[in-house]
């Protein structure tokens, strides 16, 4: 399967000079999804700011569809990210979050609805279109975010730590929801998370980072039953 992004190389130190991402390499085949796993501060999210185009590497290279990303800006790389507070709009209604990106497009409201429509009904929206955000649950400010971020169609999809706000059993059951909705649309996905079991379920392929390294990639079964060393066997536990 040909691989759609390639991550080469790619470092980025602190003011202080310590490594906040050390000589990442990554190659995701199209419509893959992989978790990143690891501890806060072991640079998951710096490593999806680099994709995005948010930060800049200070060395190596990041390449999609063969072609090296990081001169061109984020709203030129059509890349979705969904952050971990979803940073929906409070003064404006389910519909207008969701078409957001649309209109940052330029798409008239006439050619937005159609799309928007879609997005409510992939998740399980119909009927919230006039709502405000904050008349709306945990689980459906998720949703109207993840709808938000596929409603442009992009080429990659980000989420970061997605279900860090929610309870524990509403996290179990959205998720089960966002990997439904992921394997209909075989879009490739990145899905960052402190938790080993939502690595699990949202992706396939794993990757364990810890200070700003890989420090092990592989299945959920080689994650737990092959650790190779102390710590992943630690964390991992």
């Amino acid at each position: 399967m040909e691989n759609e992004l390639i991550i080469h190389n790619v470092s980025k130190t602190s003011a202080t000079g310590s490594y906040i991402l050390n000589n990442i390499n990554l190659a995701l085949p199209r419509g893959s999804r992989l978790s990143v796993l690891g501890p806060s501060g072991s640079g998951k999210t710096t490593l999806l700011r680099m994709i995005a185009g948010l930060d800049t590497p200070d060395s190596g290279d990041i390449r999609f569809n063969g072609v090296s990303i990081l001169d061109l800006p984020p709203h030129k790389r059509n890349f979705g990210m969904m952050f971990q507070d979803y940073a929906l709009f409070p003064h404006l209604d389910v519909f207008a979050n969701i078409a957001f990106g649309l209109k940052m497009k330029g798409m008239s409201k006439r050619d937005q609805a159609p799309i928007v429509e879609q997005m409510l009904s992939l998740t399980n929206l119909k009927g919230f279109e006039n709502r405000k955000v904050d008349e709306l649950s945990g689980g459906e400010r998720q949703r109207v975010a993840l709808a938000r971020t596929l409603a442009p169609g992009p080429r990659l999809l980000m989420l970061d730590e997605p279900l860090s706000a929610l309870d524990r059993v509403l996290r179990k059951h959205l998720l089960d929801q966002l990997t439904q909705i992921l394997s209909r649309l075989h879009i490739t996905t990145i899905f960052v998370t402190h938790d080993h079991e939502e690595a699990f379920a949202a992706g396939a392929q794993i990757i364990l980072m810890n200070q700003g390294k890989i420090v092990q990639q592989g299945s959920p079964d080689q994650l737990i039953h092959h650790p190779v060393n102390d710590w992943i066997k630690s964390f991992m536990a």
